[in-house]
């Protein structure tokens, strides 16, 4: 049994015995896990966002548990404290398949400053074909001819976690955003010790560039500081969009269970 991941899950403690306890988990034994993967479904990364340097708000990317060979990849993220007043909430899952290591497809439901809108994507993978709906002010529907190894960006982070991500290696990927093909570039361009609410962390840093449009497009490249370690757990995330920069750093971490990556 790992101890520290038990005392994390039921005694939601603060402060540095917290902090102790989050760096124990991260470094206990890998052990055996589904396919050799070294994260399993029960995985939780909870983020602590600033934007312009001001809190605003917290994320969670964790994994849910596996249907099959599917892993729901799960993001939420809301706007809080002084920003609340700008309602800002997305739920997106991912459907991640562990044995090709690609999404199947995914499902957003979010909340921009009044504007409510659901999407869906199904990835025909025999086909090269990805379906696209959109329910907002209006209901469209589009199909997309796309690379057999697109992902979505959710899907793409899980599957550059699985990298070596050593110095100087660089990864192209194919991602499909909204209705476009687009690209997502990784570099690694070294290692850099990072303190982040949850403690101070080894980390390995990567340079993300994508071709995002509109509110979403980034100024720079974005950064992300992701633990030296097999499971490359996002410890910082740094970007700069169009409407202003976003930080985002680790609260706090919990492993994933083999219980719950059974079939």
């Amino acid at each position: 049994m790992n101890v520290a991941l038990e005392l994390l899950r039921f005694h939601p403690m603060r402060g540095p015995t917290r902090r102790i306890l989050i760096l124990a988990a991260l470094a206990a034994p890998l052990g055996a896990s589904a396919g050799g993967l070294p994260f399993l479904p029960g995985e939780q990364m909870d983020l602590a966002v600033a934007w312009l340097r001001i809190p605003t708000g917290r994320a969670r990317i964790s994994v849910g548990k596996a249907e099959g060979a599917i892993w729901p990849v799960i993001l939420q993220a809301r706007t809080g404290g002084i920003a609340a007043v700008a309602d800002v909430r997305q739920h997106l899952v991912a459907y991640w398949d562990s044995e090709t290591r690609l999404s199947r497809g995914l499902d957003l439901s979010a909340v921009e400053l009044g504007y409510r809108h659901t999407d869906r994507a199904r990835f025909d993978r025999e086909n090269g074909k990805a379906t696209i709906t959109v329910q907002g002010k209006h209901l469209t529907q589009s199909t997309l001819d796309i690379p057999r190894d697109a992902q979505d960006f959710l899907s793409a982070f899980m599957w550059l976690r699985l990298q070596p991500l050593r110095p100087g290696d660089r990864y192209q990927i194919p991602i499909v955003t909204g209705e476009r093909n687009s690209s997502l570039v990784a570099e690694v361009v070294g290692r850099e010790p990072v303190e982040a609410p949850a403690g101070r962390f080894d980390t390995v840093k990567v340079r993300v560039r994508t071709a995002f449009e509109g509110k979403f497009q980034t100024r720079r490249d974005t950064v992300l500081w992701l633990s030296d370690d097999p499971r490359h757990v996002l410890v910082q995330a740094d970007a700069d969009f169009a409407v202003g920069s976003l930080v985002a750093r680790l609260d706090a971490y919990r492993p994933g269970s083999p219980e719950l990556a059974k079939r």
